[in-house]
């Protein structure tokens, strides 16, 4: 009988140590687990917290889309615009017949704040563009007895090569307003237009139709064009309005949808 009570009190000092380690064990597996998680978490939220996000404001459109077609000193046309594309407008100039709509709106805006815009120069096919920048150098080598190198030097710091000028886009505009126009026969335009009200007037303005100062003050670097508040571009009102307000030439706001394709706001 003694050796039965000895048993039985060894077998529940036996099972009470087995419950107290197992629930010991039970515990530590706990903390760990609770530790583990809080380690993934703080892992999750920090790769979360560190992804990139697109500027909410920045237009979600295409690098490629037709409206931003890079043509430029450095970037020579890839295809020219089909004829069945371009429209000849009431004052006899050639445009991309997607912008008809857009410049008429531009026009009729300024027209009700008493600036009259006058339509100097649009569309140019290359072959016409070759055409006068060889007359161009023609005149430089008689004139100032140069080579056709060196004429051909000069004339780039005022014109543009066949192939490179944004005239062959279809989506350039070279406008001036008719006060200036009657005041200036000769249409020497250079960057002291900037203060006219008609140039003034656009740069606060050709947003609001999808244009913008293509190649604006400070910019030349980027552009390889000096200051011409005369050359308006067509990109579409939500692209124009974000070039816009953050000053940007349509070669770094390229850049800056390249930087985020594929990101979401």
């Amino acid at each position: 009988m003694n050796k039965l009570i000895g048993v039985g009190a060894v077998l529940i000092v036996a099972c009470a140590t087995f419950f107290v380690f197992f629930g010991q064990y039970q515990q530590n597996y706990a903390n760990k687990t609770v530790a583990s998680t809080a380690i993934s978490a703080k892992k999750t939220t920090t790769t979360t917290s560190s992804t990139p996000m697109r500027p909410t404001d920045l237009p979600q459109i295409a690098r490629d889309d037709w409206r931003l077609v890079l043509v430029s000193p450095d970037h020579k046309i890839v295809t020219e615009v089909p004829e069945e594309q371009l429209t000849t407008l009431a004052d006899g100039h050639i445009v991309d017949q997607r912008i008809v709509k857009s410049y008429e709106e531009l026009t009729d805006a300024a027209k009700k704040d008493n600036i009259k815009l006058h339509l100097v120069s649009a569309f140019r096919s290359v072959a016409y563009q070759k055409q006068v920048f060889n007359e161009r150098v023609t005149q430089l080598e008689n004139q100032e007895q140069l080579t056709k190198e060196a004429a051909t030097q000069k004339a780039k710091l005022t014109m543009t090569e066949p192939g490179y000028s944004e005239h062959h886009t279809g989506l350039a505009v070279d406008v001036v307003d008719e006060n200036w126009l009657a005041s200036n026969p000769n249409m020497v335009l250079d960057e002291s237009y900037s203060s006219q009200p008609g140039a003034q007037w656009l740069q606060k303005n050709a947003s609001r139709f999808g244009f913008v100062v293509r190649y604006p003050d400070g910019k030349q670097a980027i552009t390889k064009i000096t200051y011409e508040p005369w050359h308006l571009r067509y990109v579409g009102v939500k692209s124009a309005e974000y070039m816009t307000k953050h000053n940007l030439t349509l070669e770094e706001y390229l850049d800056l949808l390249e930087k985020w394709e594929g990101y979401e706001h």
